[in-house]
């Protein structure tokens, strides 16, 4: 078998994997876990911190970026107006909206399923060459609101069980 053929279909049921664990904590009722959820802040905002050293000097990247990551904020917002939070005796609970958790992660997917794609064939639609990875704003766009948006949740997820400081009874 060709070694690249294998090394390509590992990092594909790898990345795969990881998507269907991302997902599946998107859907249904998640139990509060602030470590989870602190873990969760400090790892997109790094990621975005990181992405954004490349774009420096580049104004139409730092615009992809910026605007994604205000996007993702304001998605993340909104999105915990639709969150329903739960506290009974066996604990804390929220359900996020799926939709926007699964609509986000899917429009991430799609654009490095195309970005893999365009390198792969070198193409693009226009018939010019393929940026580099580091050379587009919509890639930029695209994670920064994957990023704000799980940032800005998990925040306003732990600030809302901050106000709530006496957390349930254990169930005896």
């Amino acid at each position: 078998m060709n070694t690249h053929l294998l090394i390509g279909l590992l990092v594909t049921v790898y990345v795969a994997w990881r998507i269907y664990m991302r997902l599946r904590r998107t859907i249904g009722e998640q139990q509060f876990r602030p470590g989870r959820l602190k873990f969760s802040i400090g790892v997109f905002t790094l990621l975005s911190l990181l992405i954004l050293l490349p774009t420096l000097g580049h104004s139409q990247l730092m615009l992809g970026w910026a605007a994604g990551l205000a996007g993702g904020l304001a998605l993340g917002c909104w999105a915990l107006r639709l969150t329903h939070f739960t506290t009974i005796a066996s604990g804390r609970f929220y359900t996020p909206n799926a939709h926007l958790g699964i609509g986000l992660t899917l429009l991430f997917v799609i654009r490095i399923v195309y970005r893999m794609a365009a390198f792969y064939n070198n193409f693009t639609v226009a018939g010019r060459p393929v940026p580099g990875w580091g050379e587009s704003a919509l890639t930029y766009l695209t994670f920064e609101l994957l990023a704000g948006y799980y940032i800005a949740h998990s925040a306003g997820v732990l600030a809302r069980y901050a106000r709530d400081l006496e957390p349930p009874a254990p169930v005896a």
